[in-house]
This record gives structure tokens, C-alpha cells and sequence, in this order.
């Protein structure tokens, strides 16, 4: 992967913003998620901890999934699987400078086009790795197939935090039905104990003496972009990602993620404001569609994701916002 200076983030979209640029050094990058047949032999070496049970769609003790995705695992077992290759998970600015293709900016993986035809997503399941076309430096399933584990702790931008309790993922996963959740700049996080079918990782490694690329000087904490240095007349003509601000935590379809964790916007957001549910017959089609159990719609508005979540009972979530669930009952 060769090093470079990109535009990370988006501009006016909650945690994406604000929109700023980040020097990359070159860097290597597995080229497709790892596996369940590589994971299995990191268990059977004795490198590896068997990946979690106990939640549907999880890919490991099935015969017909060795080219799929590993997921089911943790932060911590992802990060000593890479350790015992000899490798690391890459950094949250790493994972977007590859997804982006670096200067090129683009809004997902393979260009600005929508997913269909292009990633395995609004899938009952994961996909064989490389099932879809590369993308950017060649890369496949950065966009769809599983969220993959990088090594940053989650923190508001411009800053990247060096310690806290959550790590974040990126790239969306096979239940995501919305283009919005496969988006170059979308984050997620997780605690590092916490698991999923939708998540998995791939590994990425140093290249010995890599100087910090053009733009960029050598500082305290890695590479720093120069304060005098001008943007890149590709950055400087790519347009700033804009979308609807958008969290995950939605079951969108079978094997869909976990809720994530209430976040600082939406704290600030749901003060003094206690949740609402009222009916949503917008998208009652599309409950019907993909949830035919469930075919009623409702709209869950304000307090915090967790408050809503309580309010939601039996029924699942279609979509998530900030301030916002649309899900799906019985009745």
C-alpha cells in the first residue's frame, strides 16, 4: 500500500466529522478478510482461541464455509491472530486510506456507484471472499461481506485517541441493506470483549524504515501533515462525502449486527427528552419484505439508543439513526 496524505472523514455527518487531512505511510495489507479455513489452522497450530458460539450465522464448524469470512471474534482474538502471523490489525487510518484509494476519495470501496452488483450486502449470510470485483489497490470485500476489526480506539475526530474502552470496525457486513452503512467513512466500535456474525478483521504489516510520504513530516505520534503543505490537486477536486448520519445497531435482516452503544451526540440530543413510539406506516412494505413475521412499522424518536431500544420490545430494528429507530412488529 503506498503511503500518501488523504481527506479522512466526512464533512457535517456526527462522527465523521469534521473532515481533515492524515498522513499514511506505507504500509502492507492482507487482500481479503481472513478466513475461517486461516483461522482454523491458527486454532489447530495453538496460536489462535476458537472463535465465540452461541449466535447465529457465525461461519466456524461449518464444512461449506472455509472461504468465508472468519467472524464470531473478538478485538483480543483478532489481534493475536494477526500477532501470529507476524502482523497487526490495521489502523482505523490505515482502513480508510485503503478503502478510499487514498487521494482518489471515493465514497465506497469501488467508486461512487451504489452496492448492488458490487458487494455482498442485503444477504442472508456471508459471502466467499472475493466474490465481488476488487476495488481500491486491489483490495476485496473492504465495503460488505463482514465489519472488520482495526486497532484504534474509538474518539472524536480530528484526534485519534489513544486509549478507551471501545475499538472501532469499518466496512459494513452481508445484513446491511442500506448503501449508507457500506460508505468508506461510516465508523462503528465495539467494546473488545464483544462479538458478532457481522464482524470479522484482516491483517496489515510495517514496511521496515517506510518514511512518512509527501506533505507530511515525521512527529510525536507518527506521521503529521506539514501546516504549510497544500492539498493534493486530486483532494483538492474530490468532493467532501456528505450522507445521512447513520449508526449501526440495526437487525436489518437475518444475522444482522448488535446494537452498538449510545453515543456523545445522542446523550446530548435525548437531555430531558424521553422516547416516543408511534406508528410508521411508510414502511410497512418493506417489514413485510424482509421480515414477514413482523409487518407492522413503527417510529421510535428521541432519548438515547438505549432508551429506545427498551421501548422497542418484541419488535426489531429496520433502520437507525441518530435520535431515531424504525422497526418492525407483529402488530
Amino acid at each position: 500500500m503506498p503511503g500518501g496524505v488523504f481527506w479522512m472523514g466526512s464533512d457535517g455527518v456526527g462522527e465523521e466529522s469534521p473532515r481533515h487531512r492524515v498522513a499514511v505511510r506505507s504500509f502492507c495489507l492482507d487482500r481479503t478478510e481472513v478466513t475461517v479455513e486461516a483461522y482454523g489452522a491458527c486454532v489447530e497450530a495453538g496460536s489462535c482461541s476458537p472463535p465465540h458460539g452461541g449466535v447465529a450465522f457465525c461461519n466456524a464448524g461449518r464444512g461449506d464455509r472455509g472461504d468465508h469470512p472468519v467472524n464470531c471474534v473478538d478485538w483480543n482474538q483478532a489481534h493475536a491472530a494477526c500477532a501470529a502471523w507476524g502482523k497487526r490489525l490495521p489502523t482505523e487510518r490505515e482502513w480508510e486510506y485503503a478503502a478510499r484509494g487514498g487521494a482518489e476519495q471515493r465514497a465506497f470501496p469501488w467508486g461512487p456507484e451504489p452496492p448492488d452488483g458490487r458487494a455482498c450486502y442485503q444477504q442472508g449470510s456471508t459471502c466467499k471472499v472475493g466474490s465481488y470485483p476488487a476495488g481500491a489497490f486491489g483490495l476485496v470485500d473492504m465495503g460488505g461481506n463482514v465489519w472488520e476489526w482495526t486497532s484504534s480506539h474509538f474518539g472524536s475526530y480530528p484526534d485519534e485517541a489513544e486509549t478507551g474502552w471501545l475499538r472501532v470496525y469499518r466496512g459494513g457486513s452481508f445484513s446491511r441493506r442500506f448503501p449508507k452503512w457500506l460508505r468508506n467513512g461510516l465508523r462503528n466500535r465495539y467494546r473488545e470483549a464483544e462479538f458478532g456474525a457481522h464482524l470479522g478483521f484482516r491483517c496489515a504489516g510495517d514496511l521496515r524504515d517506510a518514511p512518512c510520504p509527501a506533505g507530511s513530516a515525521e512527529g510525536a505520534k507518527g506521521c503529521a501533515v506539514e501546516a504549510d503543505a497544500a492539498p493534493s490537486p486530486e483532494a483538492m477536486r474530490a468532493p467532501a462525502p456528505r450522507a445521512t448520519a447513520a449508526h449501526a445497531g440495526s437487525a436489518e435482516a437475518p444475522g444482522a449486527d448488535a446494537a452498538m452503544p449510545t453515543t456523545p451526540d445522542e446523550r446530548r440530543a435525548a437531555t430531558g427528552a424521553a422516547p416516543t413510539r408511534e406508528r410508521d406506516p411508510r414502511f410497512d412494505h418493506d417489514c413485510s419484505r424482509w421480515n414477514p413475521t413482523r409487518p407492522v412499522a413503527y417510529a421510535l424518536r428521541g432519548g438515547t439508543f438505549a432508551q429506545r431500544q427498551s421501548l422497542k420490545g418484541a419488535c426489531t430494528n429496520r433502520d437507525v439513526e441518530v435520535g431515531f429507530n424504525s422497526v418492525c412488529c407483529k402488530e
